[in-house]
């Protein structure tokens, strides 16, 4: 990738008060959710992760690739163990690691012993789904790293991701999922009736340990699934959420609305879909760097008869392979 890429900046607004602690207690986050609505609640989370401008100019980002799976990867077929190699053949200088089911709740029970929001809601979850996307969330904000679904392949080097112009100033790295004009499916399947449809990928990003947006998405997140289940009257492990409401809750959706909200509030400015779309290079939106639609997200970029991004000059740095065996199990409508 060339030096000579000259860089799109929306800066971070200086603040008048740097708080002294990036989380609250989960005690109080429960008493949030209980009593406030969520739009009151969301600026209560936003009030308290405003981070500080020092806080992670000096931390790089984890040489650590994470994955997820229920087993080990002695139990994976040959499909999944070969995307599993490209990222070791890629990335020979990053450590690896895959958290089975069991393996996750000893890292969740472990790295936020001491905060019930994000313990007690991820523990009492039972749909796999809800668990793997929240799960992504929390080992970056623990650890830092690259998180990868097991359904991606890596063809680039991780250490090629970030532009020269970019690299040291940027704590999260995305890529855009989706950038375009909607099409029938997204009505018909998706329950989806955005007039554009604009997001970012969660099923692979990389983040610098203990940023404030991992911590705001993670405490988003949880709040999302505690509102699910207040409005179903059922608890966190019988809830049942369709394709659009996992979508939502906790998957690309929340991610990309957790970003809006986050982003808005540190540059203090409002940031949409607008501030970052069409994009033919990269963007750094306060320390959270977006990469056009090609680099994670081919085959959206390879849409034909679609009113969108392609960002054809781009390299893919990735392929998503898309298995989402999920959603199978979740194509029903959203309860009213």
């Amino acid at each position: 990738m060339s030096n000579a890429i000259l860089p799109l900046v929306i800066r971070r607004r200086p603040f008048s008060i740097v708080l002294k602690g990036l989380a609250i207690s989960g005690a109080l986050l429960l008493i949030l959710q209980l009593f406030l609505t969520p739009e009151r609640a969301k600026t209560s989370l936003l009030r308290s992760h405003s981070p500080s401008l020092t806080t992670f100019q000096s931390e790089e980002i984890t040489n650590k690739i994470w994955q997820t799976w229920h087993t080990p990867i002695i139990f994976l077929g040959e499909e999944d163990k070969a995307r599993i190699r490209t990222w070791h053949e890629q990335n020979p200088n990053h450590r690896y690691e895959l958290l089975t089911d069991q393996g996750s709740e000893t890292f969740v029970r472990q790295n936020f012993a001491g905060e019930p929001l994000i313990r007690d809601v991820f523990l009492n979850l039972t749909d796999t789904i809800l668990r793997a996307d929240f799960l992504r969330y929390l080992v970056l904000l623990a650890e830092g790293g690259v998180y990868a679904d097991l359904d991606v392949e890596c063809r680039k080097p991780i250490d090629t991701w970030t532009p020269d112009a970019f690299k040291g100033r940027a704590g999260v790295v995305v890529g855009i999922e989706t950038d375009r004009k909607p099409v029938e499916n997204d009505v018909e399947l998706y329950h989806d009736h955005r007039e554009y449809i604009w997001g970012i990928t969660n099923w692979t990003f990389m983040a610098k340990r203990g940023h404030p947006f991992m911590r705001f998405v993670a405490e988003t997140v949880a709040m999302n699934l505690l509102n699910v289940a207040k409005k179903q009257q059922r608890s966190l492990s019988t809830m049942e959420l369709s394709y659009k409401e996992v979508i939502d809750a906790t998957g690309p959706r929340a991610f990309t609305e957790a970003f809006f909200a986050y982003a808005s509030r540190t540059t203090g400015s409002p940031v949409s879909y607008e501030s970052a779309t069409m994009l033919e290079e990269p963007k750094l939106i306060d320390d959270i760097l977006l990469l056009p639609i090609r680099a994670m997200s081919t085959a959206e970029a390879d849409r034909t008869g679609v009113m969108g991004a392609h960002s054809s000059t781009w390299p893919a740095i990735l392929f998503h392979w898309s298995a989402g065996t999920w959603k199978k199990t979740h194509f029903q409508p959203p309860e009213p």
